[in-house]
C-alpha cells in the first residue's frame, strides 16, 4: 500500500506520507523530540531512502513539503529513516507552518536547492535582546537546519529557553541551503520592539538653581532714632537698584548630590544644560559687586568770573 504512494522518475522523487509532531515518535525520549523540534529535519521511513538510493539522488538530501489542502510549503532535510512506514515526524514549527494537524497527508519531494548568501531574520520575542552574542548563537543553532524558507517561522532552544524567528528575506532564492555555505545574516527589530525616546540636546533639563544661603545677621531688625524716623534713603540709590547683601553673599555652587538609588553594575549620566563653570563664576561676581550710581561728581562745565583778555 505505501508503495503506491510512491511517484518517481529517473530526476525526481515524491511520496504522499501522514505527518506527525515529533511526540508521537514510539521510540523518542525528551532528547530525541528535543532534536526533532527545535531543528529543521524530519525523519522519514527507511523504504524512502531505498527509493532514493535506487534514484541516484545526490545529497545532501533536501524535501519540499506541502499541504495539500492549503498549499502552503516549506523545505527541511532528512535526519534519520527510522519512522513507521506510511508516516514521517516533523518538528512542531513546521507542523504550525503548514497548518497540519496529526496523520494529515503532506507531499515530500525531493529538491535541489542554492546555497544561500544572504538572510534577514526577525527575532518574535523581545527576549532576544538579551543574547549575549546573537549571531554566534543563531551560527550554533541553524547547524540543525539543512535549508531555509522564506515567511516559515523557525523555533530554537538556547539555553534552556525557546527562541523564534521569522525568516524576512533570502538570497539568492526565496528557499536555499544552508550546508556548507558562507552567508550573511542580519537581523531586524524584534517583535513588540519599541524604540527609546532620545532626548536632543536642546530638550535637556535645566540645571539646578544655585542654593540661596542667608548668612546670620545679629542686627537684622535694624536701628532706631531718638527722634522715631526712618534712616533717610540714599538719594543716590533708586528703589529698583537697592539688593539684598544676603541674598547676593548667598549664591553658591549647589553641591554634588550622591545618587542613592545606584545599583551596582548600572551607570547613570544625567545631563544638564548647566552653564561654563566660568560663566557662572563670573555672574556671581558680578552680583556680589552689587549695582553702581549713575551719579559722577564734577561731571558739568567749569565757569569763571574774570573774562580772559
Amino acid at each position: 500500500m505505501f508503495f503506491e504512494n510512491l511517484l518517481h522518475h529517473p530526476t525526481n522523487f515524491e511520496c504522499r506520507l501522514r505527518a506527525f509532531p515529533a511526540v508521537f515518535f514510539q521510540n523518542a525520549d525528551q532528547k530525541k523530540i528535543k532534536e526533532i523540534n527545535y531543528g529543521g529535519k524530519i525523519l522519514l521511513p527507511n523504504s524512502v531512502l531505498d527509493q532514493l538510493v535506487r534514484l541516484n539522488i545526490q545529497y545532501p538530501m533536501l524535501f519540499k513539503l506541502t499541504n495539500m489542502t492549503t498549499q502552503r510549503v516549506t523545505h527541511c532535510g532528512v535526519l534519520e529513516f527510522l519512522a513507521e512506514e506510511g508516516k514521517c515526524f516533523l518538528p512542531q514549527w513546521m507542523m504550525d507552518q503548514l497548518h497540519l494537524s496529526e496523520g494529515t497527508h503532506v507531499s515530500i519531494q525531493y529538491v535541489s536547492l542554492p546555497s544561500a548568501t544572504y538572510a534577514r531574520f526577525k527575532p518574535m520575542s523581545t527576549d532576544f535582546l538579551q543574547v549575549t552574542n546573537p549571531r554566534a548563537m543563531l551560527e550554533i543553532e541553524l547547524r540543525k537546519f539543512a535549508c531555509l524558507t522564506k515567511n516559515d517561522i523557525i523555533a530554537v532552544e538556547y539555553n534552556g529557553q525557546l527562541f523564534e524567528f521569522k525568516v524576512n528575506e533570502l538570497k539568492p532564492k526565496n528557499a536555499v541551503t544552508i550546508i556548507e555555505c558562507d552567508m550573511n545574516v542580519e537581523f531586524d527589530a524584534p517583535e513588540g520592539y519599541v524604540e527609546p525616546d532620545y532626548k536632543t540636546k536642546n530638550e535637556m533639563p535645566e540645571a539646578p538653581a544655585p542654593k540661596l544661603v542667608t548668612p546670620a545677621n545679629p542686627f537684622a531688625e535694624g536701628g532706631y532714632r531718638l527722634d522715631g524716623k526712618k534712616k533717610p534713603r540714599s538719594p543716590y540709590v533708586s528703589e529698583s537698584q537697592e539688593v539684598d547683601p544676603h541674598a547676593i553673599e548667598g549664591l553658591q555652587l549647589g553641591p554634588i548630590v550622591p545618587d542613592f538609588d545606584y545599583k551596582p553594575g548600572k551607570l547613570v549620566f544625567p545631563r544638564y544644560n548647566y552653564k561654563s563653570r566660568v560663566v557662572m563664576e563670573k555672574e556671581l561676581a558680578e552680583k556680589q559687586a552689587g549695582p553702581t550710581s549713575s551719579f559722577q561728581s564734577f561731571s558739568g562745565a567749569g565757569y569763571t568770573i574774570r573774562s580772559k583778555r
